[in-house]
This record gives structure tokens, sequence and C-alpha cells, in this order.
């Protein structure tokens, strides 16, 4: 995709550059700066306070370095002073940008800017409207002579961002959709004997019950009344599954096992259909309930058969796997994958139940039960804080070691969620939040045949959002480096060298969160704020994912076993 050229507004003070030029950018989805705001961000200082005590001829250079930086950046669209074109080097450095002249009346720009006591070229005028007419005779000369857009700016915001983008010809973009997640993270004290129990209120609402030994709660939901019980589970779990058969049916229960081939190749329509006809040839009805054991693959596909089967008959998760825990089993997303990417045919089918039982942890292995915190440090990233804290300082393959900690972790983590989808189930807003670092984890996925676990692309592709936010000017290096840091110390990757950028590009282009042919990413900013972001700039990608790739960064990442292991 052909780069754009920086769009840079000029004008009077009072004719709208930041306002004009921020939504601008919000309307091409790309990044924006006022050089006025970096500045004072540099110094520590406000603009009448660096006039104060450097004098105006301090101020320009000053302004004159500023600018030359932000112009050498990757940032889209800048608003300038009012005054930075008195100095030839900011002149000289337009050349080659969308430079844009608002030109607005003085009155209307005093009108604007009232007695611009913060202003200090307004600040001691005895008329604001005759200090800016003043200003205009002294100044138009040099904006006319360097714009190469002039747009009339007495109007309306609107009014004046629409002219703008007509005369540069550009094609506005989906919207940037921001979100704070930070009420989100305080957890419901409610509890059940030794369980926590989490209300999910999308839909009919559900509960996800979280403790050890919760699994014995099954037994008494399904005890209300009695059903056929379809019971779908992976071979590692085999073992489980009788065991959990067992108790079904001395509680009265019929049951019907249901195997499935493990991880990914569980979610293929293939599988979906030999569970149909399990179904079908056993008479389940939609008095009966399927129930999942297992991990993420489990309840993906087995959710989409309960779905699908009559029309939707009852649905109780039992995720063992920490991934399935926090994520996969909560929030009523069913699917399978195709031949195009994963989980482009699904539903949202919300589950009756959702038994958290905490013993099943203990029986995955290490690269499983990291795979899993990448879900977890998540939710810490955009919502609770508390959530690293816990994890500060806890090896990842020794935390089942402290039950407690495991305990609370997993709860604030399935809080968050389950907040989140209680107020959009279909993901059609703030849902598409718990998608970070999920546009090229996908891709990385179904780029390593499914041998890279979910979690392990999940954290790649965390790194990779925060550096995209980095590229925006959304976040700061060091808060990217961060982030970078926690997942590494949870013993997940955060490189991926062994698959080209062309090839994973490809794949995110056909994801289901592409809207009108535009890759959208969840990003997060430099005050905890959440935004879904269109990119339409595929070198910022290129250029993104050449950063966290770097030779230097590859040296220490944390290789891909060659085989998926599964809990027993």
């Amino acid at each position: 995709m052909t780069s754009q050229k920086q769009i840079v507004f000029i004008g009077l003070p009072g004719s709208g550059k930041t306002s004009v030029g921020r939504l601008v950018a919000s309307r091409l989805a790309c990044s924006f700066r006022d050089a006025d705001q970096v500045l004072s961000e540099q110094t520590g200082m406000s603009i009448p306070d660096i006039f104060a005590t450097r004098g105006e001829d301090g101020f320009r250079e000053l302004e004159v370095k500023t600018i030359a930086e932000l112009l050498a950046s990757n940032t889209a669209v800048l608003a300038l002073g009012g005054g930075a074109l008195t100095r030839e080097e900011t002149r000289l450095a337009l050349a080659g940008k969308d430079v844009v002249f608002l030109d607005v009346s003085p009155s209307q720009a005093a009108a604007r800017v009232g007695k611009g006591t913060n202003r200090p070229l307004l600040a001691d005028a005895d008329s604001t409207s005759g200090k800016l007419a003043q200003l205009a005779a002294q100044r138009r000369d040099s904006y006319l002579e360097a714009a190469t857009l002039i747009v009339p700016a007495d109007g309306t915001l609107s009014e004046v961002s629409s002219a703008v983008m007509r005369g540069l010809g550009r094609k506005e973009q989906l919207p940037v959709r921001r979100y704070n997640l930070g009420t989100l993270a305080a957890l419901p004290a409610q509890f059940k004997g030794t369980s926590r129990v989490i209300p999910v209120t999308s839909g009919a609402g559900y509960q996800v019950i979280v403790g050890q030994g919760a699994g014995a709660a099954l037994t008494q939901m399904l005890q209300a009344r009695p059903r056929k019980v379809f019971l779908i589970y992976p071979p590692p779990l085999a073992g489980a599954a009788r065991n959990l058969a067992t108790s079904l049916t001395q509680s009265g229960q019929v049951l019907k096992l249901f195997e499935h081939p493990d991880g990914e190749g569980a979610k293929n329509i293939r599988i979906v259909e030999d569970a149909w006809r399990c179904l079908g040839e056993n008479h389940f009805s939609r008095e009966d309930a399927v129930v999942a054991l297992g991990g993420g693959a489990t309840t993906d596909m087995a959710g989409f058969v309960a779905a699908t089967w009559l029309r939707g008959i009852e649905l109780i998760n039992l995720p063992t796997s920490l991934l399935a825990m926090v994520d996969a089993a909560i929030g009523g997303k069913t699917g399978i994958n195709t031949s195009l990417g994963k989980n482009l045919v699904g539903s949202f089918y919300p589950p009756s139940a959702v038994i958290c039982d905490l013993d099943y942890l203990h029986t995955l292995p290490p690269r499983q039960l990291r795979a899993g915190l990448a879900e977890v440090i998540k939710c810490g990233f955009i919502a609770d804080h508390k959530i690293l804290q816990l994890l500060d300082g806890h090896l990842p393959d020794q935390l089942t070691g402290f039950p407690a900690t495991v305990e609370e972790v997993i709860s604030r983590a399935i809080n968050v969620k389950s907040k989140v989808v209680s107020q959009d189930l279909r993901e059609g807003g703030m849902r598409e939040c718990l998608n970070y670092g999920h546009t090229l984890a996908h891709a990385i996925e179904k780029a390593s045949s499914y041998q890279v676990l979910h979690g392990e692309a999940v954290a790649i592709g965390m790194v990779f959002a925060a550096q995209v936010a980095v590229e925006m000017d959304l976040l700061t290096p060091s808060q990217m480096q961060n982030q970078r840091r926690q997942i590494a110390a949870a013993g997940l990757p955060t490189v991926c060298p062994k698959y080209p950028f062309e090839q994973l590009v490809k794949i995110m282009a056909s994801d289901k969160k592409v809207r009108g042919g535009v890759i959208r990413m969840v990003l997060t900013d430099r005050t905890g704020q959440i935004q879904v972001t269109p990119i339409t700039d595929y070198q910022l990608l290129q250029r993104t994912f050449n950063a966290i790739n770097r030779a230097d960064t590859v040296a220490d990442s944390t290789s891909f076993p060659s085989q998926v292991p599964s809990n027993e």
C-alpha cells in the first residue's frame, strides 16, 4: 500500500488547527500530534512559561527543533503553532507535505480564543480581534506560500474537516472506537461454599464457578431434572471423562461419550458432522444437554454442536486448561476453522454454566500453562492491572503451587471478560477489546498449521500491537517494553521470525475482524484507554513486524516446541 504524505495544518490562533487536525486524523484512522503540546511535554513547561523564561526567540528555537522531529517521524497529521512559519527552517521543511492553511477571519478566531490568556502573543492585547488582524497581516503571505491547500475555516468543525477531506482527496476510514475498561476491575465478593461465583448477565445469564473440586457442581446442576448428557472430550482426557461419566450415571443421568481429535483438529466440520450423527442416532432432544470437557478447542467445537443441533440445546462447559477457563469457555463464542482461517464459522451461543475446576490445572504440561497465562496477562493490560502485580515474581511453571494466587488471578481475568460480555455479547462494540493481540495471533496460528499454541501466538500478537501503538504514537517505547517484559517473564515468546510478513498479512486480511477490507487492531494507549483502530498503512505493519523481530531480540526469544502437548 502506498504511504500518504504527512498532513500539516497551519494558520492563525483560533483557526482550528488542533481540533480539525485531530478530527481529520480520526477520519483517516491515523496518528495526530500538536507541535505545541509535544514541545510542552518535552520541556515540562506550559507554552506561556516557556515564553516567560526564554522569550519568543528562545521559544522559536525550541519550536523549530520539535517541528523538525515531528516532520521526520511517522506521525501522519500535525498541527503547528500560529507563528511556526516565521522561521525559515520550518518553511523549508514543509516541502513535499500536504500543507493545509485554515483561513479564518480574525473576528471568528477571536471569538474562539476568547481573551487568549493562555496564548502569550495575545495575553496583553487590548483587543484580541485587533491583535489577530495584525498577526494575519504579518503572516498571511507565509501561510499562502507554504500551503498546498487553502480551506475557509469560519464554519463548524465538521464542515471544515469535511472540506479538508474533499480538498485532499482522502478517503475516510472506519472510525476508531475508544474504550476505558478500568471500571471492570472490581471482583464480585460472592461465594458458594469454597468456590467463587462470577455472573455473566448477557442473554439469559449464567454463572461461572471457580474453585478446587468445583466439578461436583455439574452433578448438582444435572440432578435438577433428568436428561441425556452428550459428553465431548479429547483423547488426553479420556480418564477424566470416564470418572465424570461414572459420577453422572451414579446420580441417574443417561450418558453418551464422544471423543474428538486432540487440539485444533477438533474444530473441523467433519468432526461436527460426526457429533451430529451421534446425537441423532441416540435421539438427543432439546431437553438434553451437551457437556464440553476440555480446552478451548473442545469448548469452541462442542458449543457449535450444541448451538446447531435442533437449533440449540443446553450447553455446560467444564474447561480443563487455563486458556479455556479465562477465555474460550466464557462469552458464548463457538466456532470451527476453515481453510481460510480460524473461527470463521460459528455462532454466539452462551452456555448455561461454566465450571472451572482448578484441580485440572495440575494436569497441564508447563507449555500449556504458560500459554494460558497469555490471556490472563491480556486482561491485566486492558483492564485489571492488579493481575500483573499478583503474577509478578511467580515463575509460571511453579504457579500452581500457589493456589490462592491462581484462584485470584483466574477469577479476576474471568471477571474482566464476564463484565465485557455482559455488556456486549455479539462483539458489536467494546467486546472487541478482548481481541488485544489476536489480529496477528490468528495469522500465526494458521501459518503454523496450529502448532503454535493460541496463547503463544497471542503473546507475540500483544508485543506486535504494542509496537504498532508506538509507531502511531499512542504508546511510549518504555510502556511497550514493559508489556514485552511482562510477557517474557511468563515464559512466552515475544518474536516471530519463522513466518514471513507477506504470508501473515494475507491471513490477517481475511480475519473476521476485518471491515470493508481494512484490518482493524485493538491497541492500548499511554493513558490506559483501549481503542479499536483501522490500519490502512501496510508499510506501518511491515515496519512494526521488522522491529519486533530484530536480530538482537530474536536471539533471546523463546522458541516454539515442535509438538503441541495437551493435559491428561
